[in-house]
């Protein structure tokens, strides 16, 4: 059983109202008959996408949730109602309501925020223990989306302000620094230098939370260790495919969707493009089947979702063996890397270097796990003409570039046998292996395959074979280890 959160931590009304519901053992239905809302609403509140009304909370929901014999919980509740409010709607209340909401450029997001409670409350935690922390995970994995939630979650923590720093478009990292001037509002010198920044936020408890920083890592791990060191209640949140890898940062793994979750959040996107959309009975092992070979992914998930404006879910799950032409037409207004699944990817590809494209298209090659033993055998080789292969990989270059791409979120790896094991999402894997045709390596690379099998294991028996990671349910994640990689670098 997941251990209940301590209340010190629920810093957002819909957390507390979570905890409290839960300590007195009530559904979501429950509490919403005893209150007079709808399940839905009460589970609005609680993922903080509807404001709560604090005359409400105080007439109704303490005594629902008997809380008249525990006032502190009761005011703190309360509390909790008009402070969300009051930073929802302090534009609206005067400069006075304004002073004391803390500053931000957040924005309200358009979309609702599904699932991932266990995933917040376990940054929460880290948060409150460390001042450099790093989301990692592969890409339309939700990395930003969660790494936004965190932050308004958070926002009464830092109260001299929470800011987002978009990197995706900067493409020189010499304007990083001038990316979180621009974003914190500080008059933008020329050029901005880690010592101005120091001195806007030297003396206040501020958060940055560094977005998408994996094609400026240099930069972005220099500015961000930099600014830890020199402003002593300054906190810093990443989100990258790979970590910063400098001393003090904590690395927290972004791991898949659930099952329920995933299938919750394509219902939820499909509604808005077909406000009738209801799943039906006898769908519902067939989204589970599409949200497994989606591979957990938010970003795939609601690219399927929405071409339920033409297709069947039937067509849908039909298709994805051809996921990379299906799943197009994303968001005009997100970044061309996030608008189609193919574009995604390629934004992590083109950012390997040719030995690690060359290790990555050739493990495609495996329909399900491997051993390094088996990738050195398989991957690395001297050919006798160049024409064999159009990039060499010795044998002992092998570990080296596999750890290179588990540090990139491109291979998984699984520790629990007596020695590790690594596979490739059934997303990369597909990309991989269309990469290793159009490189004229995939002959080669399936007849070593082949000369490798007597002494491989029997779930190597064809390369034609596709075992689907699926993500787990609830009840599934406790026989597991912890869903996340935390990992803190010397």
């Amino acid at each position: 059983m997941t251990e209940a959160p301590s209340p010190a931590l629920l810093t957002t009304f819909g957390e507390y109202l979570r905890y409290l519901r839960r300590r007195a053992r009530l559904t979501q239905r429950e509490l919403g008959t005893a209150v007079g809302y709808s399940e839905a609403h009460i589970a609005r509140l609680e993922n903080n996408q509807r404001m709560p009304d604090p005359a409400v909370v105080s007439a109704q929901f303490v005594e629902a949730l008997g809380l008249k014999d525990d006032p502190e919980a009761a005011q703190q509740l309360i509390r909790l109602a008009e402070a969300a409010r009051g930073m929802r709607y302090s534009h609206r209340a005067g400069a006075s309501s304004i002073k004391n909401a803390p500053p931000t450029n957040l924005r309200t997001q358009l979309t609702s925020f599904v699932g991932r409670a266990e995933e917040i409350a376990e940054i929460k935690q880290l948060l409150s223990g460390t001042r450099l922390l790093t989301l990692t995970g592969p890409g339309g994995v939700g990395k930003t989306r969660l790494a936004v939630q965190v932050a308004s979650e958070v926002l009464p923590l830092y109260p001299d302000g929470v800011w987002i720093v978009p990197l995706a478009s900067v493409q020189d990292g010499a304007q990083v620094p001038s990316a979180v001037a621009a974003a914190i509002g500080m008059a933008v010198p020329d050029p901005v230098t880690v010592e101005s920044l120091r001195d806007r936020l030297l003396d206040g408890r501020a958060m940055i939370v560094l977005d998408t920083c994996e094609h400026l890592i240099a930069a972005c791990a220099t500015l961000a260790i930099r600014l830890v060191q020199m402003c002593p209640n300054l906190t810093v949140l990443a989100t990258s495919r790979e970590p910063l890898n400098v001393p003090g940062e904590v690395i927290w793994q972004v791991p898949p969707m659930r099952c329920d979750e995933a299938m919750q959040l394509f219902v939820e996107r499909a509604k808005a493009v077909r406000p009738d959309f209801t799943l039906a009975p006898d769908d519902q092992a067939l989204l589970v089947q599409v949200c497994q070979q989606l591979d957990g992914l938010p970003l795939a998930i609601e690219l399927a979702a929405a071409r339920l404006r033409v297709l069947s879910l039937a067509q849908i799950a039909a298709r994805l063996d051809d996921r990379f032409g299906l799943l197009t037409g994303g968001n005009r207004l997100a970044p061309p890397k996030q608008q189609t699944l193919r574009t995604m990817i390629d934004w992590s590809y083109d950012l390997l270097s040719e030995a690690e494209r060359a290790m990555l298209r050739r493990l495609s090659i495996f329909p399900a796990d491997w051993t390094l033993e088996l990738a050195e055998a398989v991957c690395a080789w001297q050919p006798e003409n160049e024409a064999e292969a159009s990039v060499v990989l010795r044998r002992e270059d092998v570990l080296d570039l596999l750890t290179n791409l588990v540090n990139k979120s491109l291979v998984i790896v699984d520790e629990r046998g007596a020695q590790p094991h690594y596979s490739l999402s059934n997303t990369i894997r597909q990309y991989a292996h269309e990469k290793l045709v159009e490189a004229g390596e995939f002959d080669t690379v399936y007849q070593r395959y082949l000369a490798y099998l007597p002494f491989a294991s029997p779930q190597h028996a064809s390369p034609q074979q596709t075992q689907p990671r699926a993500t787990t349910t609830k009840s599934e994640r406790k026989k597991q280890p912890s869903r996340s990689s935390v990992s803190r670098v010397a």
